[in-house]
């Protein structure tokens, strides 16, 4: 999908088609209803679905006209919320204590800094990835006097890229010492001081290209989508993988895995190189081989790497691991993942195979509407938030919290690393782990995002 429901500048969201056809499939089945031109326009979220014994409350319903349509979360140590209004301000937010009625507090940050895809607070400082304004790229903002409230911007990157597959994600490394920024596909790369991708990709194409039939990004070539690791002064940039689509988000597993969830190209529906949006287990120098129009590397390929599971047509946005949620031990431990345009929460179950992962999906949350664009997990009230709404939809804040009697005692990690320790095992790089094995190359162990390999017994 163009996986920022948020920008206009590639023309109408495909979203808005699928929610068209969508509508019109149930305006077919469902009996007439009459709503009024308010309900269509203020509602943020109808006909919630919910997991068994969990509980979802509406906190605060975003006043469009003053405050725009939010887009992006992060929390920062005291448990407040940081969010963005997709083309406005930042707002720092104080929910209410859990089964209290009183209104969340908030209040803007009154800094000449917004329109952002990615929050994260991270090394005393809130990192913002502004996109959509021309003087986007990779921001740092900080509270130099300790009054609690930020006072210095300073740009740390800019990067070239914006709208639907700009710039996004800013995630904090697993060692704690670096973050990794993640970009989509009309970014271009930015200088890399280090690069674990092989850097002579190429479209390699026998045939004649088949660009994409409505000229969508004609003339956008590889690598496509981009994660690079990045030190917190945002001075050394390293490419860590390239070749997805539009992944707007990614995520740390415990073992410190990394984790994308990859938009499609809804317009491939139907032909041979159609590839659905698709949760990757993103290893160290991998090439997941997006390429424009009919050029698109399949799955098996043996030097990409395929998914961890294949979800189907949708819009990615945000995700999160269910680590620090008082929630049982299995939705601790999920991927939680937003797809804006069919209102789904996903829960995806990653099991250990090999050297990957596989993964099944359960609805967590369902809506129509339910236009989700970003869910975290605030370890303070052990409680998982999410914001709908972009495009200058209508836009709102809710809290997901467990309301049943399964213990939700803090999950012991049972989620062991995949096979295997480094000490025997060279650096191979992006070849595919799981096609290693079907090749009989020999056996391929991951550790802390990294994959070896060893030859045949």
């Amino acid at each position: 999908m163009h996986c920022s429901p948020f920008s206009p500048s590639h023309g109408v969201a495909p979203w808005a088609r699928k929610l068209l056809i969508a509508s019109l499939v149930c305006a077919s089945l469902c009996p007439a209803q009459r709503l009024s031109a308010e309900s269509v326009t203020t509602t943020a979220a109808g006909n919630l679905k919910v997991a068994r014994d969990f509980k979802v409350e509406l906190l605060y319903t975003v006043p469009k006209d003053t405050e725009g349509s939010w887009v992006a979360m992060c929390v920062d140590p005291k448990g407040r919320l940081i969010v963005s209004d997709q083309y406005g301000k930042l707002y720092r937010i104080v929910p209410p204590p859990i089964g209290s009625s009183a209104p969340i507090q908030h209040q803007a940050i009154d800094l000449a800094i917004g329109k952002a895809h990615g929050l994260l607070y991270a090394f005393d400082s809130l990192y913002v990835m502004v996109n959509e304004d021309p003087k986007r790229g990779l921001y740092r903002v900080r509270d130099t006097n300790g009054d609690d409230k930020f006072d210095e911007v300073k740009l740390l990157r800019h990067l070239d890229g914006a709208g639907e597959h700009g710039v996004h994600a800013i995630l904090l490394a697993p060692d704690g010492k670096a973050l990794y920024v993640v970009c989509g596909d009309a970014t271009k790369l930015t200088d890399m001081d280090a690069s674990r991708v092989p850097l002579d990709w190429s479209e390699d194409h026998l045939l004649p290209r088949m660009s994409d039939g409505n000229g969508f990004m004609k003339g956008v070539l590889a690598p496509g989508g981009w994660i690079a690791r990045v030190d917190p002064e945002g001075k050394t940039w390293e490419l860590i993988a390239v070749g997805f689509r539009n992944e707007f988000d990614a995520a740390f597993n415990r073992a410190g895995e990394l984790f994308a969830y990859d938009a499609d190209m809804e317009w491939d529906l139907n032909t041979p190189w159609y590839r659905p949006t698709r949760l990757n287990h993103v290893i160290s120098g991998a090439e997941f081989g997006w390429r424009n129009g009919a050029g698109k590397w399949p799955a098996y390929y043996i030097d990409s790497f395929g998914a961890v599971v294949n979800v189907g047509p949708g819009s990615p946005t945000g995700v999160a691991f269910g680590y620090g949620a008082k929630f049982p031990a299995k939705y601790q431990e999920a991927l939680f993942m937003c797809d804006w345009s069919f209102g789904k929460l996903y829960a995806c179950h990653l099991t250990p195979e090999g050297a990957s992962y596989t993964g099944t999906l359960e609805e967590f949350i369902t809506g129509q509407p339910l236009a989700l664009t970003d869910v975290v997990i605030n370890k303070q009230d052990g409680a998982m938030y999410f914001a709908v709404g972009g495009r200058r939809t209508q836009s709102a804040l809710y809290r997901v919290s467990y309301v049943g009697k399964e213990s939700t005692a803090p999950s012991i990690g049972e989620f062991p690393r995949p096979h295997g320790n480094s000490k025997d095992f060279p650096r191979c790089g992006a070849l595919g782990k799981a096609r290693l094995f079907d090749r009989g190359v020999g056996r391929t162990r991951s550790v802390g995002n990294e994959l070896y390999l060893a030859p045949p017994r």
